[in-house]
């Protein structure tokens, strides 16, 4: 498989592409603002126009979580979660679609997180991220519904708290304590333990191929059972 890796920062996906052509696979970056509609249309059109077809698209969904707590709201910065929680994911699958049904086999695949499935915890949250994510996840799955008898899947994949480097990085940058940062973390999780992003990739991989035909407008999550658990002892 070849992988084309797309962020709107150089660094973050030559980043994943150096790592990935390390192990010896097959790699390439693009440069592309996902929330501008014209940039997802002109990134589909060079990846067809270099390999002639594309297998899976995947939507890691990375994201601005801020600001927390409804007070601090406001009209633009919904307009801004909006658009990279949801306008984005839009514009991809607008993008893709069209070249999934024209070759009669595509995949989707979106990451979320537990936000899109529940309120998460008692104090102030990420409305306009919870909202975004949510609103992508049915968006995800209804599109697989509508296009599986064209050989077109649609599936999201719902993180839990994990560790890596994208906490690690936000953690720093706030000049917190990763030890205790993760400590807490790692107590939200039944299984005393965060989920790893090697667990999350066994589960995309899984999604990504052919393996899992029969899954379809489906909700995976990869959280060590948190969806399942409210609060209390």
């Amino acid at each position: 498989a070849t992988v084309v890796s797309v962020s709107e920062v150089a660094e973050n996906c030559e980043t994943v592409t150096a790592a990935i052509q390390a192990e010896g696979h097959s790699s390439s970056s693009h440069v592309a603002d996902c929330t501008s509609y014209e940039e997802c249309q002109k990134l589909a059109k060079a990846v067809m126009e270099q390999y002639g077809k594309v297998d899976v698209m995947i939507n890691a969904g990375i994201h601005s979580a801020l600001p927390m707590g409804f007070a601090k709201m406001t009209p633009e910065k919904w307009h801004e979660s909006l658009n990279l929680n949801l306008h984005a994911h839009f514009n991809l699958i607008h993008a893709f679609l069209p070249i999934f049904q024209e070759q009669g086999r595509g995949n989707i695949l979106h990451f979320t997180t537990l936000a899109s499935n529940s309120s998460l915890g008692h104090g102030k949250q990420r409305h306009g991220y919870c909202a975004g994510k949510a609103a992508a996840a049915v968006l995800t799955r209804r599109i697989g519904i509508e296009n599986c008898r064209n050989g077109v899947r649609g599936n999201v994949v719902s993180i839990g708290y994990a560790s890596g480097p994208l906490v690690e990085r936000a953690v720093t940058r706030a000049g917190a304590d990763l030890s205790k940062v993760n400590a807490g973390r790692d107590e939200n999780v039944p299984r005393g333990k965060q989920v790893t992003v090697e667990e999350v990739a066994n589960v995309a991989a899984f999604l990504a191929s052919d393996a899992s035909s029969g899954i379809n407008g489906a909700e995976i999550f990869v959280d060590g059972g948190g969806h399942n658990v409210g609060y209390g002892p």
